[in-house]
Parts: C-alpha cells; sequence; structure tokens
C-alpha cells in the first residue's frame, strides 16, 4: 500500500508519517523548503522522549504524484482546504490514475464539506467514486527548534477518532489495527457529530487564550471563566438547534463535558481547578493556537447564523483575537 501525507513538516504531517508506515509506503509531500530540511536531516521526531530522525521518500508539491499510484492521501495542512484538495487530486486526474481515498485531518467542522465541493469542481458526478475520511486527533503535537534542527514532539499512543464522510464504505478498522494507533471508529450517520464533538473540547480555553492566559491561569478569573462557559453554551444551543449531538469519547467524555458546563457558573468556578488540572493534563501544556480561530470559535458564529442565533461571547472572543494575535 501506498500512503502519501500531505504536509510534510508540518506537525501533525509529520507525526503522519512516523505512525503510518505499518501500513505500506509512506512518502512526504509537501513544499520544497520543508523538504529540503528533511533531506538535510534537520527534522526528527521526539515521542516520549525519543528522538527519531525524519527519513522517509519526499515529493514536492510541484512534481507531485510522479509516477506513484496512492492508495491514500493524508491531507494534513490546515484549513483551509479547498485549493489543496483541487490541486492534488487535478494532478491525479492528468495521469489517469486509481483515486486514492483522502483522509482530513484538520480542526473544526467545514474541512469534509470543502473537499467534497473542491473533487466536485475537479471531477463532477465521478468525486462521489472518492472514499473521504474525516480524523479528529486528540494528541497534542507540537514543533520546536533547536538551533538548525527542528523535533515535532507528541507521546505516545496517538490517539484519534475517525469516520467515512463520502463514498463508497471501505474496510479501514483491520488497516489501522496494524498500527500502534488507538483509533475509534464512528459511524458514517455520526461523522457530524464526532466533529461537533471535537471542537467543543478545542473551545474550551480559548477565552482564557485571547487574554493571554493559560487555562490554569484563566480558571482562576471570575470573569474569564465565566465567559470560558457562556461560549460553550453559546456552542451547545447552536448545536443543538443544527439536529447535532455530543459523543463521548475513550478518555475525553465530550457528552458529560457539555452536561457539565450546563451547571450554575457558581458551582462551576468552586471545581474549577479540577477542570484546568484535568484539562492541561490531557493537553500535556500545550498552549492553545489561535491561527485556527476561524475554524474554532469562527465556526461556532457561522453554524450559530444557519438556526438563528445570536452568539455574542464567542462573537467577542474572535474580534478580540484577530485584533491582538491574528495578522
Amino acid at each position: 500500500m501506498k500512503i502519501g501525507v500531505i504536509g510534510i513538516g508540518g506537525k501533525t504531517a509529520t507525526m503522519f508519517t512516523k505512525e503510518l508506515v505499518p501500513i505500506g509506503e509512506v512518502f512526504g509531500i509537501g513544499k520544497k523548503e520543508e523538504i529540503e530540511k528533511i533531506r538535510k536531516k534537520r527534522l526528527f521526531v521526539k515521542r516520549n522522549k525519543n528522538e527519531e530522525l525524519v527519513e522517509i521518500p519526499l515529493i514536492e508539491e510541484n512534481e507531485f504524484p510522479k509516477d506513484i499510484q496512492f492508495d491514500f492521501l493524508f491531507l494534513c495542512i490546515k484549513n483551509p482546504v479547498f485549493e489543496a484538495v483541487k490541486f492534488y487530486y487535478q494532478k491525479i486526474k492528468e495521469k489517469n490514475f486509481p483515486l486514492p481515498a483522502l483522509f482530513l485531518s484538520q480542526n473544526g467542522i467545514e474541512a469534509g464539506e470543502d473537499a467534497i465541493l473542491a473533487l466536485n469542481e475537479v471531477f463532477g458526478e465521478r468525486a462521489k467514486e472518492i472514499q473521504i475520511f474525516r480524523i479528529s486527533l486528540f494528541n497534542p503535537v507540537e514543533k520546536k527548534k533547536v538551533k538548525e534542527k527542528e523535533f515535532v514532539i507528541y507521546s505516545l499512543p496517538v490517539r484519534l477518532a475517525i469516520s467515512q464522510i463520502s463514498g463508497r464504505e471501505i474496510k479501514i478498522r483491520e488497516i489501522f489495527e496494524k498500527t500502534k494507533i488507538e483509533t475509534y471508529f464512528i459511524p458514517r450517520k455520526d461523522s457530524k457529530n464526532m466533529e461537533y464533538s471535537k471542537l467543543f473540547l478545542n473551545l474550551i480555553g480559548m477565552a482564557c487564550a485571547v487574554e493571554g492566559f493559560s487555562i490554569f491561569e484563566g480558571f482562576k478569573k471570575r470573569e474569564i471563566f465565566k465567559k470560558e462557559v457562556l461560549a460553550l453554551r453559546e456552542y451547545i444551543k447552536a448545536v443543538k438547534e443544527n439536529k447535532g449531538k455530543f459523543l463521548n469519547f475513550p478518555h475525553y467524555p465530550v457528552k458529560f463535558l457539555s452536561f457539565l458546563f450546563r451547571l450554575p457558573i457558581s458551582f462551576l468556578f468552586l471545581i474549577s481547578p479540577i477542570l484546568a488540572f484535568l484539562i492541561e493534563k490531557g493537553r500535556k501544556g500545550k498552549p492553545k493556537d489561535l491561527d485556527e480561530i476561524d475554524y474554532y470559535n469562527g465556526a461556532v458564529i457561522k453554524l450559530a447564523k444557519k438556526a438563528g442565533l445570536k452568539v455574542p461571547i464567542n462573537e467577542e472572543i474572535l474580534k478580540k483575537a484577530k485584533e491582538k494575535y491574528v495578522h
């Protein structure tokens, strides 16, 4: 089996190039400058403190797909995905190669729909032949530079949820069982609920982050903690009005958390140190990344508009983030 991981050099893509090796031959695909770092032996993976040099076959994006017929493509770049999906699958179409299954690891709740639109533009009706999977990754992944070296850092086991959203169903459970990835498979009927549930986890801490605080620090401040709770409640209502629901995952009881955050704020503030500890423990101290806030709080705003709801707290968080951090 041949697997292409698009976005090599980035955090998630580099992680997958290591973790997917038991499945088949893995190729790193990406920008020339990122590939040069790997060729010069500057990119490493650090898993549970063990450092390994990233050494895989490489393809620059302008050379893709060379003469390789891929079985799977993992698109691990940041949102938006429309242009990237269109670019890579147009290249495959020009070669008249079989159409590989597409795996999308982006945050938010829009990547799947964007990919389907892009494939429809390239293939028309034939786009329905392409299997598309959404991935929800639970591990915090960091990237640090030390002098000339770059390290992609994460802990094992890698945990993710995965759901097929388009195309004829294929059995991938057996394929992922060959890896050491702890994979939780979600039925197609709940694929959107999987995305809603992962976004709930991503939203926790955004009010703290825009104020420059960690969750530990922000949860101690009553007004910031109140914004955290109210922002989540706005999201809970938006999901409900859009006929969605929250799911529990192994180690991540989102359905329970969505109930918990509807309890009185005065009570929640009393237990906020415990909540902060549990959340930060799962994130391994990784700070919130505001680069994709359009796909976090911005996604809440779009979802709410579909149901005719107002979400002023999420709007405030988005506005403040863009004013202070996003350029």
